[in-house]
């Protein structure tokens, strides 16, 4: 018997060390595959990040209420989407204000440098009291969904035209969502779903409400907490439907509950303090292995492989692990289809840190307000700074602003539809801004990007190039009879001027052009044209803004007779200056790194013409002065030969002719003008390349004033208006230093007292300083931007202007 069992023992022995082998091979071989899988994504979503950059744009504004008449200031700040710092790539900013039927109402264009510009509108008269957006973007963010866009509302009122009276349905505008937790609702496990209830403008409403069955049993009740969201779980049972009922102040709304699935995976985050702990739920028995994903602003932070267990999991991850701001945590199955995600928000703990020092309590009008500003980033290490100030008014007119650059960068931007109060995710701290991030983050969420498109490698093909030089210009050409696109035409296009633009190019396969021009600044006219013996061709300008837009519904000004005393003293104030300091209004200039080079730069030779003995004719003149240049004519037809220096000859073909930037194809034209119109002659006595074509040499002329003066364009000539970068507009803030300004009966009814987009610090320091007005009240105090590095900060103070005492 023993000797049995002996014999039993070892033919089992060695069998049971191989079985034994197994499961480890096995698992080693699904450890390999898991890796290997985790790392086909990750390569998918860095090759795709790679392809796909993206911008942000923040305007701060000096305020977000305003009177027909006054102007609206704004710096606008660009930034790469990855990082949040400085974008390089854009040098142009969009900026529009939209009525509610989402057509423009202003419009411009402002010149970038270093992801930094600034601008202004004078609000016109023929504006009717309303809210309008204010919006903002480059070219290159065209590519992308116009929810990308920096969009924020501004009221404007106009005494003389109230707004709109639109009746509504209040209780059809009402909105109630509902969001599950990880994207789906599934029979038989715990799901966690998060609501939301709106009116029709977005802002949250309170409410309480109950998910009942079909059979009419509440399975759940919930109340609404911080701006109409909250959260609740349940475990809906297969084969039973159920919907909720929602009790709002005046009506009750019933509202089915999004599809529950048979099968599927659901996802819950908790919070746990230092670490986040993620339950993951399905219907699959086996085990299984899944993926989670964890990326923030298209960068990955975390990777990971999960076993799954009789159809559930707990992870634990610690949130030093994830990047500042929105993170997304996204589930895949085996397969790499994404099953499950939502967001998670961590407050950003790297900041520009900004002081506002020395601000007192009180005013007098007229007075002189002295604040010492320091800006600083980790460490209290004091840094160079570049920032906007905004000091204005607040009253029931006008509150105190929410968006700031800080909370729009990582927060604002990378979530889906408006934000009410964006401020309060970042003032306040506690169990219940916690609680009030997370259901924003349920409710709200959005990414910037398809995982379809990721995972299948989709190459994006952009329809918008980045103006990183200068203003790109788009159009088409086209047959004038059959109105078909043409290819392979040469167009060229002119802004004239004393410091004219010039471009050319070649139609594509679509008859679509593209001109590359410098940057031009003011409203100026753009001229397009094909050469003489090309007059069977239409060409037409592209509108340089973009035509998509959101959907979304802009709330009306809600204005009562308590208000009429703020509005009046507003209207007051914005026609003041045009009565009392007219010299002082639209004050606008160029930037003084404006680049008056012409494009084919510094020329061979120069003739003013003024220095010379006139000629009665352009023929003697450039027969007799312009020694580069050879006239032939035949048949009375004039052409010009240029001088080729490198080669010490003269070219055979004709040479690129210009007057003011425009091409001219008929040089008799030219022989035409009376020379005492033409101030100077340009010559470029060399091979010119430009684009895909080239010139025998260049003969520029320059009338005095660049307005062409009397010459007569060719009539299949397109002439367009177009809007060149915005000029920029100085803001006046008076001075009172002396007793007789201290004295001046001139009112000073300005509700905004300082604005400056390009305040910077040195060594961490600098000075503000500006005057109180005649306007007693509080005072708001902004001050945002961004460091050198890229670190963005914000800070704010206030004070009051007391009224002015009477001595009578």
């Amino acid at each position: 018997m023993s000797n049995d069992n002996k014999a039993s023992i070892i033919i089992y022995t060695k069998p049971l060390r191989r079985l034994l082998l197994i499961p480890v091979l096995c698992s080693c071989c699904i450890s390999t595959f898991s890796q290997n899988t985790l790392r086909a994504i990750q390569d998918q979503f860095d090759r795709y990040n790679a392809n796909n950059y993206q911008e942000k744009v923040f305007l701060h504004t000096d305020k977000s209420v305003y009177a027909t008449g006054e102007v609206i200031w704004f710096k606008a700040y660009i930034t790469n989407a990855l990082f949040n710092e400085p974008s390089t790539l854009s040098k142009i900013c969009y900026v529009e204000v939209i009525n509610a039927d989402k057509k423009p109402v202003l419009q411009a264009k402002i010149d970038i440098d270093s992801g930094k510009g600034n601008g202004s509108f004078q609000v016109p008269s023929s504006l009717r009291t309303a809210t309008y957006i204010l919006r903002a973007y480059t070219s290159w963010m065209k590519n992308f969904d116009p929810q990308f866009y920096f969009e924020e509302s501004i009221s404007i009122i106009n005494p003389n035209k109230g707004p709109e009276i639109i009746a509504t349905d209040n209780a059809a505008a009402d909105d109630v969502q509902f969001f599950p937790e990880g994207g789906n609702l599934v029979y038989n496990l715990n799901n966690t779903i998060a609501y939301k209830i709106t009116d029709a403008f977005g802002k949250g409403m309170q409410a309480t409400g109950f998910i009942v069955s079909e059979k009419n049993d509440t399975v759940v009740k919930f109340s609404t907490e911080q701006f109409g969201m909250g959260t609740f779980s349940f475990i809906p049972l297969k084969g039973i439907k159920y919907h909720a009922i929602v009790r709002l102040q005046d009506t009750t709304l019933i509202n089915a509950l999004p599809e529950i699935y048979s099968s599927g995976w659901t996802m819950h985050v908790k919070d746990e303090g230092k670490a986040l702990s993620i339950k993951i739920g399905c219907t699959i028995e086996k085990e299984l292995n899944v993926y989670l994903f964890a990326q923030t602003r298209h960068s990955i932070k975390l990777a990971k492989v999960i076993s799954v267990t009789n159809g559930s999991a707990v992870i634990i991850i610690d949130k030093s692990e994830l990047d500042d701001g929105v993170s997304q945590l996204t589930l895949f199955n085996e397969d790499k289809q994404p099953v499950c995600e939502r967001l998670y928000f961590k407050k950003p703990g790297r900041a520009l840190q900004i002081k506002l020092d020395d601000v007192q309590e009180h005013y007098q009008p007229r007075n002189k307000v002295d604040i010492n500003v320091t800006t600083a980033e980790t460490n209290d290490n004091t840094t160079d700074a570049d920032l906007s100030v905004s000091v204005y008014l607040t009253d029931s007119l006008q509150p105190e602003e929410q968006t700031n650059l800080l909370n729009y960068l990582w927060l604002t931007s990378d979530l889906q539809g408006i934000i009410e109060s964006p401020g309060f995710y970042f003032k306040n701290s506690g169990a219940e801004v916690d609680k009030a991030t997370d259901n924003l983050m349920l409710t709200q969420g959005w990414r910037r990007f398809k995982w379809e498109d990721v995972l299948k490698n989709t190459k994006p093909a952009f329809t918008f190039l980045p103006e990183y030089e200068g203003h790109i210009i788009t159009g088409k050409i086209s047959a004038k009879i059959s109105g078909l696109p043409v290819t392979g035409i040469a167009v060229y296009l002119s802004v004239p001027g004393k410091n004219f633009k010039f471009s050319n190019t070649t139609s594509a396969a679509n008859g679509s052009l593209q001109f590359n021009v410098e940057k031009f600044y003011g409203s100026r006219e753009l001229i397009a044209q094909t050469s003489a013996a090309d007059s069977n061709y239409r060409i037409f300008i592209d509108n340089p803004y973009s035509e998509q837009y959101n959907d979304r519904r802009i709330s009306p000004v809600n204005l009562t007779p308590a208000l009429s005393g703020a509005i009046l003293l507003r209207s007051i104030g914005a026609q003041a200056p045009n009565i009392y300091q007219p010299e002082q209004e639209n004050n606008f200039r160029l930037p003084v790194s404006f680049d008056t080079t012409l494009f084919f730069g510094k020329p061979y030779k120069q003739y003013y013409l003024d220095a010379y003995t006139r000629f009665p004719t352009m023929e003697e003149v450039m027969r007799e002065y312009v020694k580069e240049v050879h006239v032939k004519k035949k048949d009375r037809n004039f052409r010009y030969e240029v001088f080729n220096e490198p080669y010490l000859s003269y070219f055979n073909d004709d040479p690129l002719v210009l007057i003011d930037g425009v091409p001219v194809f008929n040089v008799n034209k030219i022989i035409d003008i009376d020379p005492l119109k033409i101030q100077k002659v340009d010559i470029i006595a060399a091979k010119f390349f430009r684009g895909n074509q080239h010139f025998d040499g260049i003969v520029s002329y320059n009338t005095y004033n660049g307005d062409l003066d009397s010459y007569q364009l060719d009539p299949n000539s397109l002439v367009v208006e177009y809007d060149g970068l915005q000029l920029q507009r100085e803001f006046y803030s008076p001075q009172y230093k002396t007793d007789q300004q201290l004295l001046s009966r001139k009112p000073d009814y300005r509700n905004v007292l300082y604005w400056s987009p390009g305040f910077k610090t040195m060594a961490g320091k600098n000075n503000l300083s500006f005057y109180t007005s005649d306007i007693p009240g509080k005072y708001f105090v902004i001050v945002q931007g961004t460091s050198a590095s890229g670190y963005a900060g914000v800070a704010t103070a206030s004070f009051t202007v007391l009224p002015l005492k009477n001595n009578n």
